[in-house]
């Protein structure tokens, strides 16, 4: 009597255990990948999901509000060989989650390490007057690279498949 009142307290707590594991909530503002055995198969959107426990599995949470990255500051040599301090804010925002977790080890300093070089490449570009008087070009040349993603360092980025 008492192993098999055992044997059934087990199989209890077990099922119980599966069906916690099996159903998920995300929570709005975020998406959760999905893996099968470890590699990725979807993307849950915020609301209750079904999962097969140990078949499935949750991979990465991913915040897909638009998030603030502080730029350090840098020292920044302009085309006329004046040195300037420049430092920023960074507003983005994920669009995309699966190739947030997965094709980037940490996206954070990526996007400030992006950020940053692309700072004192347009700065670089200009004379000491033009980059005091200039704000919105700066912004917008700053923009335009953030958004591509630079994809002639990538040929498998999505842009550099474009039409010229």
């Amino acid at each position: 009597m008492f192993p098999t009142m055992l044997f059934s307290l087990v199989l209890a707590f077990v099922a119980v255990v599966i069906l916690f594991k099996a159903v998920r909530m995300v929570p709005q503002g975020y998406e959760w990948t999905v893996e099968r055995f470890g590699r990725y198969t979807h993307t849950m959107s915020p609301g209750l999901h079904f999962l097969i426990p140990i078949v499935y599995g949750v991979g990465r949470k991913v915040n897909m509000m638009e998030q603030v990255l502080d730029v350090p500051s840098q020292e920044v040599i302009t085309k006329d060989n004046a040195a300037v301090r420049v430092d920023g804010v960074v507003f983005f925002q994920v669009l995309d989650a699966a190739k947030a977790a997965y094709e980037v080890a940490n996206l954070e300093v990526a996007m400030i390490a992006l950020v940053q070089t692309n700072i004192r490449t347009v700065i670089g570009s200009m004379d000491l007057d033009e980059s005091l008087s200039q704000r919105e070009v700066i912004n917008a040349q700053l923009l335009s690279v953030v958004r591509e993603g630079q994809p002639h360092r990538n040929p498998r980025h999505p842009a550099a498949a474009r039409p010229a």
